[in-house]
């Protein structure tokens, strides 16, 4: 064994050893070992580019390490009850075995990554709710304010009505208009609202919620 070959078996040793006893990485760990052994067994370094190709042991390694961080990023969504993040590991597990390719690998996975990317854009135009709850408190402070009667028409009514006619017009011009742009079919979902990755996002009672979510659909127009 020559000088080069040795410099390149201590090159696969320590990738290897880096995944070693690593329970995130077990895919990556085999892996590793196989290409270790590989070089160790071989002759020459002409011998192990040869085992590489014939055994598509580099592609192989690719899929392994996808594989491993997928299955953790998986299990983190699952934890966090991220339905929709979810989606990107689950579906880059169901086809990283198939695929033939390091190009491949990376075209697949990128091509998932961006449709869960557009699915997770739509998703967060639930987070308009809790956007508008200052909107929404200064409304009901303004509706419910004791002032004298000479001026509960302006301050209780008329300021309120304004408000509310600018939220509903921003609604349909601004805000309808860019969550069709990813979602033709897209409206608000207020069942979402109680989803775990949402409503933890939303640090009031349950039926402070319930009150805003009637204002909300007032102050919307939905």
């Amino acid at each position: 064994m020559d000088d080069r070959h040795k410099e390149y078996l201590e090159y696969y040793q320590s990738r290897m050893k880096k995944y070693q006893n690593n329970p995130l990485y077990s895919n990556s760990y085999q892996s590793e070992k196989e290409l270790y052994e590989a070089i160790r067994d071989s002759e020459s370094l002409e011998d192990f580019g040869r085992k590489l190709e014939e055994e598509n042991l580099a592609v192989k390694n690719a899929i392994a390490l996808v594989k491993d961080q997928e299955t953790a990023r998986k299990k983190m969504y699952q934890d966090m009850n991220e339905d929709v993040r979810l989606r990107a590991p689950v579906r880059i597990l169901e086809i990283v075995d198939s695929v033939e390719s390091d190009m491949d690998l990376v075209t697949r996975v990128s091509e998932i990554e961006t449709g869960v990317s557009k699915e997770i854009s739509v998703d967060l135009f639930t987070d308009n709710f809790y956007y508008d709850f200052l909107i929404l408190e200064e409304i009901e402070v303004h509706q419910t304010a004791e002032v004298p009667d000479e001026w509960k028409k302006q301050i209780n009514q008329e300021y309120s009505e304004e408000i509310i006619a600018s939220g509903r017009k921003e609604w349909q011009e601004i805000v309808l208009p860019q969550a069709r742009g990813w979602d033709p079919d897209w409206n608000f979902d207020f069942n979402l609202v109680g989803e775990k990755r949402h409503r933890r996002k939303i640090p009031v009672p349950d039926e402070v919620v319930k009150k805003r979510l009637e204002q909300f659909k007032t102050y919307r127009g939905l």
